[in-house]
């Protein structure tokens, strides 16, 4: 996947973005489609290890898939003591968002094409910089969830 930003300028388009504006600005915005995915992730450290999983998404769409993200991390009891959330920024693919922890700066992308989702975490620790991160995860769907009506 080709990196556009680097996390520092997404971080701060993120932590500077206003209260989130319901109206799309870049173009047509990005389509999700619920249903069963199937994810794998990778660790910059651990690139040698990939993480699969298969997950149902619930979310009607786009819109939905991020409020449920924000809302997901502002209802953590732990985060919300602990950390700060900045609001989404819109990209053309889809959105990003920031967080800051203690010792911690973290910026999330996730990017949207037909039946896939892309995720990149960047984690970066403050005092050991060599220890920072990046998770890359690539979702691929491929069905729909058991019980779920097919998509219209």
């Amino acid at each position: 996947m080709k990196r556009l930003f680097t996390a520092s300028a997404v971080m701060l388009a993120a932590s500077a973005a206003p209260a989130q504006n319901p109206a799309w600005i870049h173009g047509p915005k990005p389509i999700f489609v619920p249903g069963l995915y199937e994810s794998e992730s990778r660790n910059s450290h651990f690139q040698n290890q990939p993480a699969k999983a298969t997950v149902c998404i619930a979310s009607a769409d786009f819109d939905a898939f991020r409020a449920d993200t924000m809302a997901q991390y502002r209802s953590a009891p732990h985060f919300s003591k602990e950390c700060s959330l900045s609001e989404t920024a819109q990209m053309t693919d889809g959105f990003a968002l920031a967080m800051a922890c203690r010792g911690v700066k973290t910026v999330l992308t996730y990017r949207f094409s037909k039946d896939q989702v892309a995720s990149t975490i960047e984690t970066i620790i403050l005092q050991h910089r060599a220890s920072s991160s990046s998770i890359l995860t690539m979702m691929r769907r491929v069905g729909d969830c058991p019980g779920q009506k097919a998509p219209v």
